[in-house]
């Protein structure tokens, strides 16, 4: 009887701390070396997507929307790459107290999680970068039981992905 109980809270305590929303912060970029070209066609390296397959074909999607052209013989090389960046956590002590009380209360009291990415699209030509952009992409992430509404509309595979379909029109708009 007592390891039933056990095995209820802990069942209980993943699967009410598996629900999650996430919230985006507006994308910001970083502009280096302006010198914008006009071409349209490019060689296209993705650098960093080992674990995002579906977001590297949705980018290549939205790139084409835009009017580039993959073209591999092209001498003009457009890399993009999404590199993970660590957390900044303004009280990191609160937030691990945080994490404790969801996981304790069965999910009950919710948790914060930030994410933070960005996503580089550099431009060059026979090993020189002519133009290079940085976008900062992140979400604040809720985990607990008083999110499972929120879950319809903010889910973070979702958020996620409408980011990167944003930053890379951000990237093309003229």
């Amino acid at each position: 009887m007592n390891s039933k109980w056990i095995n209820f809270f802990i069942y209980g305590i993943l699967l009410f701390s598996l629900h999650c929303a996430a919230f985006p912060d507006p994308i910001t970029s970083k502009y280096r070396n302006l010198k914008l070209t006009n071409e349209k066609k490019f060689k296209i390296l993705f650098t960093g997507f080992y674990r995002y397959e579906q977001e590297k074909d949705i980018i290549l999607e939205n790139i084409k929307k835009q009017g580039i052209v993959e073209d591999p013989s092209s001498p003009l090389v457009l890399e993009i790459i999404l590199q993970k960046k660590d957390p900044k956590y303004q009280f990191p002590l609160l937030h691990k107290i945080q994490f404790l009380l969801t996981f304790f209360t069965g999910g009950i009291f919710p948790s914060h999680i930030r994410s933070e990415q960005s996503l580089t699209f550099r431009y060059s030509k026979s090993d020189s970068i002519l133009f290079e952009n940085e976008y900062s992409v992140g979400m604040d992430q809720w985990r607990g039981i008083p999110v499972i509404l929120l879950m319809i509309t903010h889910w973070p595979n979702r958020i996620y992905k409408e980011q990167l379909v944003e930053t890379t029109k951000l990237e093309f708009v003229e």
